[in-house]
């Protein structure tokens, strides 16, 4: 091959590795973070991760939709309760406690994860409000205002369908986090992922270990 041949492909060479579109500083440092903190045992379990994870939250919801349909629809002659906080009724309670859970956990995660101070406020008060109405039933039969069997049993499915709610929360945000994650990793092979208790690196910035 001659000179001009040889000069002519090492400038398309690194023509095409300048071309390498690497992604920001702050996407690696949340994917390390993602990780480190799901602590996936190999690249290639990640799918599968993501698969359990979501049937798992598919399973919690059916359960938890059969529960509020047995122990809240199906339930005759409930005895009133209104909320002192806004006043919603019961059966308004026992679809606005859950969705406070829900929402709360998604903004807690969003807060921690990207470090955003708005979404962990708001979240703390939503957790509040949902701790609030959960056991408002229980402290009003304490008090002798609500009789206390039923302000127990009102708890009780607050509390259980709230419990619910966020287990099922928590591990729909991992399984999104693992897609992002399964995204990225494919948008970026380039990316030495072998590790997750190292930053990640390009594979042409890793260290070359000294030949014997």
């Amino acid at each position: 091959m001659s000179e001009e041949g040889v000069m002519s492909e090492v400038a398309n060479e690194g023509h095409e590795s300048e071309d390498i579109i690497m992604p920001s500083d702050d996407k690696l440092l949340f994917a390390e973070r993602i990780f480190t903190r799901l602590n996936p045992p190999s690249i290639g379990a990640i799918p599968s991760m993501i698969h359990k994870k979501a049937k798992t939250v598919g399973g919690i919801f059916a359960g938890y939709a059969v529960f509020w349909w047995l122990t809240v629809l199906q339930v005759d002659n409930e005895p009133a309760f209104d909320s002192i906080f806004f006043g919603p009724d019961f059966l308004t309670i026992t679809i606005l406690a859950p969705c406070l859970i829900f929402l709360g956990s998604l903004l807690s995660d969003f807060s921690r994860e990207l470090g955003q101070l708005f979404p962990g406020l708001a979240s703390g008060i939503m957790f509040v409000l949902a701790v609030l109405y959960t056991f408002e039933p229980a402290i009003m039969g304490l008090m002798g205002d609500v009789e206390t069997g039923d302000a127990i049993w009102k708890t009780f499915r607050l509390a259980v369908l709230c419990t619910t709610v966020l287990m099922a929360a928590k591990l729909l945000i991992d399984a999104w986090l693992l897609v992002w994650v399964k995204e990225f990793m494919e948008k970026n092979p380039s990316i030495d992922y072998s590790s997750t208790g190292d930053e990640f690196q390009p594979e042409s910035e890793l260290p070359i270990e000294p030949e014997a």
